[in-house]
C-alpha cells in the first residue's frame, strides 16, 4: 500500500496506487483536480513541509496520480498549463 501524507484532498476518481507527478500553484490545486476527475484520473492533492519549506521553496502543493492512468494525467496536466500560459 502507497502512503498518502494526511490532510490532502482528491478528486473523488479512485486508485489502487500512486505517483507523484507535479508541484501545483495554490490556484492550480482545484481545476486540475476537476480535470483529472473529468478524465476519470484520480489525483491527490497535500500541502507539504519539510525540507522544501526550510529550502526557502515555500509551501509545497504536491499532485499524486493513480499510476496506471499516469500518461493521461500528465496530457490532462500539460493541456491545463499550455491554456493556462497561453
Amino acid at each position: 500500500m502507497f502512503w498518502l501524507p494526511p490532510g490532502g484532498v482528491d478528486n473523488g476518481v479512485w486508485a489502487s496506487a500512486w505517483a507523484e507527478l507535479a508541484d501545483l500553484d495554490p490556484s492550480d490545486v482545484a481545476p486540475v483536480l476537476r480535470l483529472l476527475a473529468d478524465a476519470d484520473v484520480g489525483g491527490y492533492v497535500a500541502t507539504l513541509g519539510g525540507r522544501a519549506s526550510r529550502a526557502g521553496r515555500g509551501v509545497v502543493h504536491r499532485l499524486w496520480v493513480d499510476s496506471l492512468r499516469y500518461h493521461r494525467a500528465e496530457d490532462v496536466l500539460m493541456s491545463y498549463l499550455n491554456r493556462r500560459r497561453g
